[in-house]
């Protein structure tokens, strides 16, 4: 694998605090262990303006997160991220949870985050293209990789997106959302990247989700996670040869 210093960074555009890590941690690894830099940015990793949403309010006591539920998820993050050799970028916007529109939440009830008739939010994707455009100047990667939008969270699709509409000419590679693709089949809409990493990625994607405990304590109750992540990986290798299912949108 070709992956050195001089071909210049990967920017990988994560919606929320996890999903980088959770998708494509193997493929991160195999970079960094060639020598690449790779740099997580995630986009909804802002601090919520109280009140919060009675949906915001279960989704914290699931977690087992206090009012300093925030910067309590990005220092994980932060430890993730670097546990892979990569760096972390937080940018300040709301996850959908707490964001408002009108004199309502976005979120109201159970499962409406994943609703594909939410109003459309114009002015926070426009502001979220505003941020990505600056990391997009100031790093000037080779590649950009971001979600798919598999599962259909409203944070991800927006998230792909203002991705594909601010990349310009830079090469574009989708994810497969985990953990919303454990256990479905793997559809690959592109070329599949043979590079995901090996087994010592897959032990270190491990090790880098561990410092995610808030999200895996909600995730998976029953402490099941290592076991889907493992079994998720071992078939996407039997079908597509790669651990991670990631692909370039062209040739």
């Amino acid at each position: 694998m070709a992956a050195t210093a001089d071909l210049g960074p990967v920017l990988a555009v994560s919606p929320h605090l996890d999903d980088a890590v959770l998708s494509a941690g193997a493929a991160i690894s195999a970079l960094t262990r060639a020598g690449r830099r790779v740099v997580v940015c995630t986009v909804f990793a802002g601090d919520p303006v109280p009140p919060l949403s009675p949906k915001a309010v279960s989704f914290h006591a699931k977690c087992g997160l206090g009012d300093d539920a925030a910067p309590a998820r990005r220092a994980e993050d932060a430890a993730a991220v670097a546990a892979l050799g990569a760096e972390h970028r937080h940018l300040d916007f709301a996850d959908a949870i707490y964001r408002r529109l009108g004199d309502d939440w976005l979120v109201t009830v159970s499962g409406a985050h994943f609703d594909p008739n939410l109003p459309a939010e114009p002015d926070v994707a426009a502001a979220v293209g505003a941020a990505l455009t600056d990391v997009l100047d100031e790093l000037r990667p080779a590649e950009v990789w971001t979600c798919a939008g598999i599962g259909g969270h409203v944070d991800h699709r927006m998230t792909r997106a203002v991705v594909e509409q601010v990349r310009g000419d830079v090469e574009l590679v989708l994810w497969e959302d985990l953990p919303y693709a454990i256990g479905t089949p793997g559809v690959a809409f592109g070329r599949v990247r043979a590079d995901a990493g090996d087994e010592r990625d897959r032990e270190r994607k491990l090790a880098a989700i561990a410092h995610y405990r808030s999200q895996m304590g909600m995730l998976f109750p029953d402490s099941s996670w290592r076991d889907g992540f493992t079994t998720h990986a071992k078939v996407r290798v039997d079908d597509h040869g790669a651990p991670e299912l990631l692909w370039h949108t062209a040739d």
